[in-house]
């Protein structure tokens, strides 16, 4: 791993070395992981960290070459001992003590497990004297010394496993290497290959740049190509393949193109001491699964590196013995099916569009979308069935393919012959409409459709549908008056595709835990017949309903404990749609908690991936939440770029706007223009409320009485809190009612609430707002104490600076106006311009900065832009 690359996800492994560094019962720090995955990019950061603690550091690399010479890797530190007869190590630990000089000495070892007897030895030695600082790198898997297990074992040194990089951190090296966003695609491609190994990433990503298949376009960096394996990364993994024989290695090749298999299955094809050898040199991995064993490799790469050294004819031999195989075996479990239709159409022996088109329908169900048109779309070739052009129709939408989805879905219009069919290539082709943004076209098919449907069960699950379109158009009240009657019913399908409005409107409006009742009634419900029967959604539509009523009714961790394993089951399918919408979620959660930096990263990942899908209009979400985002970290420039692109969305989706809004005047607070930021606030939350948000109105008032204009929140804040359900509306109520009243205890007990809530920002800046009425009131130390309160939950909250927490410190406090001028001038902007803004005379601005200097203890704008940036 080179070291010019960016260190990204080692915080906590840099926090536990300062600690051991400071520490008197601790002389080293052991880092353990597999190879490629950051440990010498890590050590060499703590190298640095040492310097910057006043340490003086050496470093040195062990070596195959080395590891049969005495002292062999540490020779460049050591003098030449040509008398032999002395005590090496003695000798050694002097030299080193030489060379540490006044300052504490760490020494870097590389690659420890390399080191020969003696090196490791004097390591233990001058460790246990605590004397020098030892760090070291030891791959896992590798055979290490006894002294060197020492280090960790006999207590002198910290032993600290790396693991391969979360799936956010590897986003964001991603993202830093290259210099701007990354297509989901290519993201995904990256992350399934590297498996969190930041060599191996890099490595990918220089291959496929030099091979022109990873391009940047369009501000973002797109795969226009397979993915190279790196001649580098090959390298690594054939040492590793040399050691198989023929027989092991077509083993591999099994492995490679159908994993996971069952034993059995490769048995079938090999001997035992062939998977035997492959299991015990790491190739691969051995599993069981519902009482069978299953083989799997050990590492993504190695299946790219042996299947790029494989010829397509013998891919295609090996692909079809394999569905021969499982067929023969009876195809009893479960996936059996998909994974033959799939061998078949990738070895050219498919033939059966009935089978296909059921294999189609398991990817869906699977949410292998992108399987699910490779499959469904061989069977539509094949022969034309609603069934084959339903699915592919409802496929290649969800993949963003517009025009292809129009057509199978307009040809299979015309062979639905029931009630059933009528109304699910209805739906499919609606939606498809809508989401190309053609809302008339839209709700005219479903007209079209509604008049010719019978079955009073089927006609209200489509009214349902027309419902969802009708609420994304921003007539709340409308949709959920549509869909009462399913939901009211004890019909089982209406009642699933209602949810989808219902839950959505009653969350938006306040009224989240009866959206949780109505959800999880549907969710059980899609769940049990999923499986059988066809469907507009699958049932994860349901579960970012219930994530987001949680998120909404302030509970946070439960919301949380849902995303990840939605999250992980979305990423594993490579479901884009799916993906969009959680990381939509988890942007909207960070928020919440108040983890700025984090929620960017989730909206910009979720726009991706929603640009992906060709769903402009609901960019705007995640476009909107990460302007949010950028204006309450300081980064002007980056949130008017937001902005512009938030602008530039032309879409008919007008559903949740009044968080738009608020996003907006977040951004003109942040250049310093209050009364405009509050103007707009004031008018988005009435809108809301006469829209039927008023969850969202209430997260407006908020913003209003946060930006300083807490009486004109008052009234309506109170109001909402009467009317919503869960502790939210109620807690951001009160903080208002304490803002109004400079209550002291009030706002500590706002504080504590948001606190308990998981809500840190707004808990800091109520903890700030506390701590000023106390110094208000003479009680200077429940203001120290409030202060300081303030300044641990704003650590949390990853470099926010919003208005009420600029001036935490223990000065004196300035007042709301005194404060507004002082944030504009802390921008460079000269008293006239001030003056305009805040629709105040030149004098006036003048005062009001004198009286802030005076109460900062500062001079002048310069001093005054460092207190309220510190």
């Amino acid at each position: 791993m080179h070291e010019d690359w960016p260190l990204v996800g080692r915080a906590t492994e840099l926090d536990r070395v300062a600690s051991a560094l400071a520490r008197t019962d601790c002389s080293g720090v052991v880092l353990i992981g597999p190879g490629g995955v950051g440990k010498t990019r890590l050590a060499s950061e703590c190298q640095v960290l040492a310097e910057q603690s006043g340490f003086s550091t050496a470093r040195v690399v062990a070596t195959r070459s080395t590891a049969g010479i005495t002292l062999g890797a540490l020779a460049p530190l050591l003098p030449d001992f040509g008398d032999r007869s002395i005590n090496l190590l003695g000798a050694a630990r002097e030299a080193l003590a030489v060379r540490a000089g006044d300052k504490p000495l760490l020494l870097f070892v590389d690659d420890g497990h390399l080191l020969d007897d003696v090196s490791a030895a004097l390591l233990l030695q001058i460790a246990a004297d605590r004397h020098i600082f030892v760090l070291v790198t030891v791959r896992t898997g590798e055979e290490v010394s006894d002294a060197i297990t020492a280090l960790w074992k006999d207590g002198h040194a910290e032993r600290i496993d790396i693991e391969p990089l979360p799936d956010l951190d590897v986003d964001q090296l991603v993202v830093e290497a290259l210099g701007g966003r990354v297509d989901p695609n290519a993201r995904a491609e990256l992350l399934r290959i590297s498996e969190g190994n930041p060599l191996a990433l890099r490595e990918l990503i220089h291959a496929a740049q030099e091979a022109g298949s990873l391009v940047e376009a369009e501000d973002e960096w797109k795969l226009v190509g397979p993915i190279a394996v790196s001649s580098r990364l090959a390298d690594l993994v054939a040492d590793r393949l040399q050691a198989l024989d023929e027989s092991a290695y077509a083993a591999l090749e099994l492995v490679a193109l159908g994993e996971p298999l069952g034993v059995s299955v490769v048995e079938d094809f090999s001997s035992p001491r062939d998977l035997e050898m492959l299991e015990r040199v790491g190739l691969v991995r051995i599993f069981e699964d519902e009482r069978r064993l299953e083989v799997w490799l050990a590492h993504p790469l190695y299946g790219e590196v042996v299947r790029t050294k494989m010829g397509r004819m013998r891919s295609r031999n090996i692909l079809r013995s394999l569905a021969d195989a499982i067929d023969a075996h009876g195809a009893r479990r479960r996936g059996d099916l998909l994974r033959i239709a799939t061998w078949r159409l990738e070895s050219g022996s498919a033939s059966n569009p009935t089978m296909l088109a059921a294999a189609a329908r398991q990817a869906f169900v699977a949410l292998d979308i992108s399987q699910a048109r490779k499959l469904s779309r061989a069977a539509w070739d094949l022969e034309q069935s609603f069934a084959a052009g339903h699915l592919l129709g409802q496929v290649a939408s969800e993949l963003g393919l517009r025009d292809e989805a129009e057509a199978a879905l307009a040809v299979a219009s015309t062979l639905a012959t029931t009630d059933a069919e009528r109304v699910l290539v209805a739906m499919a082709r609606s939606e498809n409409l809508f989401r190309g943004e053609q809302p008339d076209a839209a709700l005219a098919v479903i007209d079209t459709a509604e008049a010719s449907i019978a079955d009073p069960d089927w006609r209200l699950e489509l009214v349902g549908h027309r419902a969802t379109l009708v609420m994304m158009l921003g007539h709340t009240y409308q949709a959920l008056a549509l869909v009462q009657r399913a939901v009211d019913g004890d019909a089982v399908r209406p009642l699933i595709e209602a949810a989808i409005t219902a839950g959505t409107v009653l969350t938006w409006d306040g009224q989240a835990d009866d959206a949780l009742e109505v959800l999880q009634r549907a969710y059980a419900a899609h769940l049990d017949v999923w499986e059988n029967e066809l469907f507009q959604s699958d049932p994860g539509i349901h579960a970012i309903g219930i994530i987001a009523a949680l998120t909404h009714v302030g509970r946070l961790d439960e919301a949380q404990d849902l995303l990840e394993v939605a999250w992980a089951a979305a990423t594993e399918q490579h479901a884009v749609h799916a993906q969009a919408w959680f990381g939509l979620l988890y942007g909207n959660l960070m928020t919440f908690r108040g983890r700025m930096m984090t929620a960017r990263q989730w909206y910009d990942r979720s726009a991706s991936c929603f640009g992906l899908a060709q769903l402009a209009g609901r960019q705007q979400w995640p476009v909107g939440g990460a302007v949010l985002a950028a204006a309450s970290l300081g980064r002007l420039e980056d949130a008017r770029q937001l902005e512009e692109r938030l602008d530039a969305i032309d879409t008919c989706v007008r559903l949740n706007h009044v968080m738009l809004d608020d996003a907006r005047a977040w951004a003109l607070a942040a250049r310093g223009e209050l009364e405009a930021a509050r103007d707009l606030l004031d008018r988005a939350a009435d809108e809301g409320i006469a829209e039927g948000s008023r969850g969202c109105s209430s997260i407006a008032l908020h913003s209003l009485a946060r930006l300083g204009a807490p009486e004109r929140a008052l009234e309506r804040s109170r109001l909402l809190a009467g009317q919503c359900q869960g502790e939210i509306v109620p807690a951001r109520a009160a903080h208002v009612e304490a803002l109004v009243s400079h209550d002291p205890s009030a706002l500590a007990a706002a504080a504590a609430t948001f606190t308990r809530l998981g809500l840190d920002l707004v808990a800091g800046e109520a903890e700030a707002d506390a701590a000023r009425a106390y110094r208000r009131a003479g009680r200077s130390r429940e203001a120290s104490a409030a202060a300081q309160r303030s300044r641990q939950l704003i650590k949390q909250c990853e470099g926010s600076l919003t208005p009420a927490l600029a001036l935490v410190e223990e000065a004196s406090p300035l007042t709301r106006r005194e404060r507004e001028v002082a944030m504009l001038a802390s921008q460079g902007l000269p008293s006239k311009e001030i003056a305009e803004k805040l629709f105040l005379s030149v004098r006036t601005v003048e005062n009001h900065l004198q009286r802030a200097y005076e109460k900062l203890g500062v001079s002048g704008r310069d001093e005054l832009a460092r207190v309220l940036a510190s």
